[in-house]
């Protein structure tokens, strides 16, 4: 038998136990009826208060966190830089609920960054989606307020490595302790196959096919076939120099795979040895789309880089290419 004589709001006691019956219709368990009226009455509060909690903006970013990572939606690199964001998002909003977030606020918390614009951007996207999240758990209604705030353009890359420079840090990763021939192989892959770096290091001996070179492009998901070319053959060819061709092309000397940050570290190492500035390690890929869109124009490198439409490839590339013209004499 149920009863709620002199009970708060929303408990009852059945079967020698107090329950409380959430918004959502699920019971849950309080304490026994022996334990006492003061012992409920804490238990309400603790529950209470856990539910307060649920709905902070904080609690909101962490479930849609966990909904990403479920989804399989994260590769290694980008659920490093979700991390940051959203422990900087935690901070700075953890006294808030999802409805009390305005436009206002959101230009408030974006402010520090109006000189940094990828990361501006960055951290809008990662709140608006939040916001959204929260929408849909019937959090928040209407609008999104990150709407309101526009994003901060990003000016174009137009920085082009040179055939002079890649020779230059060729010859300064040869001059590292360890690992120098395999950075320079790396080096040639990402020039050859125009792929960005995390889906280079992915590469594994089995990707290696009669036909070509399989990439599974890791920011899309989706499957590219590289047909050969006798650079690219050697290329790969060198990676298996001495070893035997099992796990990744692309080793340590211990065997284990090469890591991101390592990768960069030997890079800006190699850089500054070769005295070049303002040269990352992406814009290898960026080189390689100019020269197939120079070699054999932009729809080539729309399906070498991956990208959606063609217009997406002619942006990537703008500036990176070389107009060409003929004198009058």
């Amino acid at each position: 038998m149920t009863r709620r004589d002199g009970l708060p709001r929303r408990v009852y006691l059945r079967h020698g136990r107090y329950w409380h019956v959430g918004l959502d219709g699920r019971w849950r368990g309080l304490t026994r009826a022996s334990d006492g009226l003061p012992a409920m009455l804490r238990a309400l509060a603790a529950l209470h208060e856990g539910e307060v909690q649920g709905h902070l903006l904080p609690a909101v970013a962490t479930r849609w966190q966990q909904s990403k990572e479920h989804a399989g939606e994260w590769s290694g690199s980008t659920r490093r830089n979700m991390e940051r964001v959203l422990r900087e998002v935690s901070e700075r909003f953890r006294d808030f609920a999802s409805s009390d977030v305005t436009a206002p606020v959101v230009h408030e918390y974006l402010s520090p960054y109006l000189d940094r614009p990828r990361t501006y951007n960055l951290h809008r996207s990662v709140l608006r989606q939040i916001l959204s999240y929260a929408a849909l758990e019937g959090l928040r209604d209407g609008h999104n307020p990150v709407d309101d705030v526009p994003q901060r353009k990003m000016p174009k890359r137009r920085r082009i490595v040179t055939d002079a420079e890649i020779a230059r840090i060729k010859a300064a990763l040869r001059e590292q302790a360890r690992g120098g021939e395999a950075h320079c192989t790396m080096v040639d892959l990402c020039m050859l196959t125009g792929q960005r770096i995390g889906d280079v290091l992915r590469l594994r001996w089995q990707d290696v096919t009669d036909d070509g070179l399989l990439v599974d492009q890791g920011k899309t998901g989706e499957p590219l076939l590289i047909e050969w070319t006798p650079a690219l053959r050697a290329a790969v060819d060198a990676c298996g120099a001495g070893r035997d061709r099992i796990g990744y092309l692309l080793v340590q000397s211990t065997g284990a795979p090469y890591r991101y940050s390592g990768v960069r570290s030997a890079w800006v190492r190699a850089l500054a040895r070769a005295g070049i500035a303002d040269l990352h390690i992406h814009d290898l890929r960026g080189r390689a789309g100019a020269d197939v869109t120079e070699q054999r124009g932009p729809y080539a490198a729309q399906v070498l880089l991956g990208h959606a439409s063609v217009t997406m490839t002619e942006g990537y590339v703008r500036g990176k290419t070389r107009k060409r013209a003929r004198p009058s004499k």
